[in-house]
């Protein structure tokens, strides 16, 4: 669960910088994101990120493992 969380950070900080330096220029209408938006999205991210990972763990649990192993 913590790779899952810290990679969601890692994807959610590259997104962040690239869409305000890199896309802003180039994108052909003004979107406005306010530090609220970004602060809500990145708990949306968080929270995702833990979902699925919880969903993975216990899919993960269901099985057998001697079943899993061949």
């Amino acid at each position: 669960m913590q790779q899952a969380i810290a990679l969601g950070v890692i994807g959610f900080v590259v997104g962040k910088i690239s869409a305000t330096l890199f896309m802003a220029p180039i994108f052909p209408k003004y979107v406005l994101l306010e530090p609220l938006d970004s602060i809500f999205g990145f708990f949306a991210v968080v929270f995702i990120c833990i979902l699925s990972s919880i969903i993975a763990i216990r899919a993960a649990l269901k099985i057998d493992p001697a079943e899993a192993i061949g």
